[in-house]
């Protein structure tokens, strides 16, 4: 009985001892092992168990979060008699589209231009302008829908927002379910930091120093041998119109009293 009044005294008290039991706790130093605890994924524990977010069992003392159920889906009628010019505006669309150009300043004014474009038609989706392209999901009326699309065809930006080269418009499709995936319009922003986002511009200008050399040395190839052809071309017309002289020819008959050391010569 004394013997465990000292052992619970000796644990309740541990800080306060002077020299604690090693044999009872082991002190590792600078060599401490971790703690050991299971992988926590959520707030749930994983006790030896494959992650499957699909098969996660949560415990009974935990109560977990449970979204609201979503709307019920409204199916577009897929057949043409059913629309005329009164109610195609019911039908929703859909498309992705891709622009090549130069967008200056951080494609800023050409952001904000598109951007107002499409929420003025009440359009839902997202877009990603840079200064070299424009990316872009959007969903919405089938009228707006083919505006839009009209005014990136168009190239309908202003001069201080850019020039447009080219549009690519794919992935159209008409008669979606409601409600639509997306529900309002955003900007995807550049939030990259500065050291990546320098580490992406030389990478950049170090291929375009590779392309414009490529190009240059081989529109010298080309010149250099453009002058070549033109050479050998006028070289052998040269050939062609000059006559022999009559001291290099040598007939059959000399050839035959001449010695053999001498022969090169006269056939010379």
């Amino acid at each position: 009985m004394v013997q465990q009044q000292k052992l619970g005294r000796f644990k309740r008290l541990l800080g306060q001892t002077r020299k604690p039991n090693t044999q009872w706790k082991p002190n590792y130093g600078v060599l401490t092992q971790p703690k050991l605890q299971p992988l926590i994924v959520d707030g749930y524990p994983q006790f030896e168990k494959p992650y499957d977010p699909a098969l996660r069992e949560t415990p009974p003392t935990q109560r977990k979060y449970r979204s609201p159920l979503p709307p019920n889906m409204i199916q577009a009628s897929r057949l043409s008699e059913d629309y005329n010019e009164d109610n195609f505006h019911e039908l929703q669309s859909k498309f992705q589209f891709e622009v090549k150009g130069f967008f200056p300043e951080k494609a800023y004014q050409a952001e904000k231009e598109v951007f107002d474009t499409a929420l003025n038609l009440h359009l839902v989706g997202w877009l990603k302008i840079r200064t070299t392209f424009m990316l872009g999901h959007l969903q919405g009326d089938t009228y707006a829908m083919s505006y839009f699309k009209k005014y990136l065809e168009e190239k309908h930006l202003s001069p201080e927002a850019g020039t447009i080269e080219w549009v690519h418009v794919f992935d159209y499709n008409t008669g979606l379910s409601t409600p639509l995936h997306y529900k309002h319009l955003f900007c995807v922003k550049d939030w990259r930091k500065y050291r990546t986002r320098k580490a992406h511009i030389m990478s950049m200008f170090e291929k375009w120093q590779i392309r414009r050399l490529q190009q240059s040395s081989l529109k010298r190839y080309e010149e250099e041998l453009k002058v070549v052809e033109e050479r050998t071309i006028w070289n052998s017309a040269m050939v062609q119109h000059a006559k022999p002289h009559p001291k290099a020819i040598c007939s059959r008959k000399d050839t035959l009293h001449v010695e053999p050391h001498l022969q090169l010569d006269c056939l010379v």
